[in-house]
């Protein structure tokens, strides 16, 4: 059993500084390992401005932390054969369908193994319920109206983080038991742990009086029900979020099947040699000081948390707070971690040869790509140049299609490039960035939008505008700017537009929608 009481006092007296300093109203953590409960303890209130203190018993939404649930409950249902993890979605949803510029009927080809790896190819927000604009939709309306979105990648292909699969994952949860999801995950997952302080349910929430309320410094009103309940749906307790935990710490514990617990531990589709990413509703990488931890946090909506173990040392810990403007939860979680966790020297990992290449070879390594940063590949004849943020860092070329970022952190690359659709992957951890050429190698394959669409747009958030969105053409191309980053717009239908990434401008709509995010128009601009 570790000893957690150094890191306890210091925790003790640190995190109510903590708080006013990141004006957090409230924050519940606690460690745990696979027996027990180490430690837990609440700080602050339950709201801004409130006298309610938290407790370890408050419930706080942990948002996209419930995709680890509902994954659980996913791998409950397939120990019960009700559903399956490599049968096409369309078995248990023979209505849906999705748009795709890449295939005819992508639906037949996806699979819960697609949906809860972040696989299927699926935007982040639906028309209907969204990060952006939550409504008041049902959670089916909300499913329903994901058939309206477009694919980005083809199904497979590659990761890119969604809450779309998630969802579409407990509604077929939904359709195949008969039962609300919320009701389906309290049966067969909550009550067989004793998660009594833990629910999906929105009424229960709402009754709730030992609950935490949301707090945004740029946002007055948070709604409390989402229409996503899969992917961001779940309110949980500090001490039930290490009783969670402890079930993975526990290999199951005769609950669920260890090879399925495995299951979710594994990254279904990796790129060669890939040694860290997301697996079902589970994501794994390396923690500082240089730990695997299986974890999942959530952010969104006035809270920001985390969920955490390292099997190799047994130990857990989870930070919830009611506060979305901060990385405090990261930040404690990590530090617990290089407290309690000893981690052998690692040896160095030698670096693949380089390979003799053409001028012409660097050249298709050579561009802007978009991913969660802009990066930026550059050649001199003789060598590639990895460009971030204004730091260059040299990359060996190992392959034709492979580079090797020779500087500390090594990151190892790979080229996917069909000469139409081109993506930079790190092959470390699958994260995808999609070519953004300023000049395209190809003309454009249509007409940009007519120049009275021209102009500046507001991207809003619950009513809060958080991005201008400028729509101009130039060189007989057309363009889309969100802050710093120009991406060029690819013609699809009248009215319809592919960036780089594969989101879609569609302004067929009103008001017109950016990734089915709406736009409102501020003010015109020449192009």
């Amino acid at each position: 059993m570790a000893d957690v009481t150094a890191i306890v006092e210091e925790l003790r007296q640190e995190i109510p500084d903590l708080l006013v300093e990141h004006q957090i109203p409230g924050l519940a953590i606690g460690i745990c390992d696979a027996s027990k409960r180490l430690w837990s303890a609440g700080f602050g209130t339950t709201r801004a401005g409130g006298d309610q203190p938290v407790s370890t018993s408050t419930m706080f939404s942990v948002q996209s932390t419930s995709k680890m649930y509902t994954a659980t409950a996913v791998m409950l249902a397939v120990q019960d054969r009700l559903v399956d993890l490599d049968e096409p979605i369309t078995t248990y949803l023979p209505e849906f369908t999705v748009r795709s510029r890449f295939e005819t009927a992508p639906e037949r080809r996806m699979t819960l193994r697609h949906l809860l790896s972040h696989t299927a190819g699926f935007t982040h927000e639906a028309p209907v319920g969204s990060n952006f604009l939550a409504g008041k939709a049902s959670f089916p309306a909300h499913c329903r109206s994901i058939s309206d979105t477009w694919l980005r990648f083809p199904v497979g292909h590659h990761y890119e983080y969604s809450n779309l699969g998630i969802d579409l994952a407990g509604y077929i949860l939904q359709r195949r038991s008969g039962l609300a999801f919320h009701e389906f995950v309290r049966r067969n997952l909550l009550v067989p742990l004793g998660l009594l302080r833990t629910t999906f349910d929105h009424r229960v929430i709402a009754r709730e009086t030992d609950r935490a309320i949301g707090h945004s410094a740029r946002v007055r009103r948070l709604p409390l029900r989402v229409p996503m309940v899969p992917a961001a749906g779940l309110y949980a307790s500090v001490d039930d979020a290490l009783r969670y935990v402890r079930f993975h710490l526990r290999t199951g514990e005769q609950l669920l099947d260890p090879d399925l617990l495995g299951e979710m531990y594994r990254i279904p589709f990796p790129a060669p040699g890939q040694r860290r990413g997301y697996g079902l509703g589970v994501d794994f990488g390396t923690w500082d000081p240089g730990v695997l931890a299986y974890n999942h946090g959530g952010s969104g909506f006035g809270f920001q948390c985390i969920l955490a173990w390292v099997p190799s040392a047994g130990l857990g810990i989870v930070v919830l707070t009611n506060s979305l403007d901060q990385r405090l939860p990261l930040t404690l979680g990590e530090r617990v971690i290089r407290s309690l966790v000893d981690v052998p020297a690692a040896a160095p990992e030698p670096v693949p040869p380089a390979v003799a290449v053409t001028p012409d070879d660097l050249a298709r390594f050579a561009g802007e790509y978009v991913g969660r940063e802009t990066m930026t590949l550059v050649h001199d004849g003789t060598q590639v140049w990895q460009d971030v943020g204004g730091e260059k860092k040299p990359l060996r070329v190992v392959g034709r299609d492979r580079c090797v970022q020779e500087d500390s952190p090594r990151q190892r690359f790979r080229l996917l490039d069909d000469g139409e659709y081109g993506y930079l992957q790190c092959i470390d951890d699958g994260t995808t960035y999609y070519r953004n050429d300023p000049v395209s190698r190809r003309p454009p394959a249509g007409p940009g939008p007519d120049p009275q669409w021209h102009g500046e747009y507001a991207l809003t958030m619950n009513g809060v505008s958080v991005a201008t969105v400028v729509l101009r053409g130039a060189d007989g191309a057309s363009f889309l700017t969100i802050g710093d980053l120009s991406r060029r717009l690819d013609y699809h239908a009248p009215g319809i537009y592919h960036l780089c990434d594969g989101e879609v401008l569609d302004l067929t709509r009103t008001p017109p929608t950016l990734a089915n995010i709406p736009l409102r128009r501020t003010h015109p601009r020449q192009s």
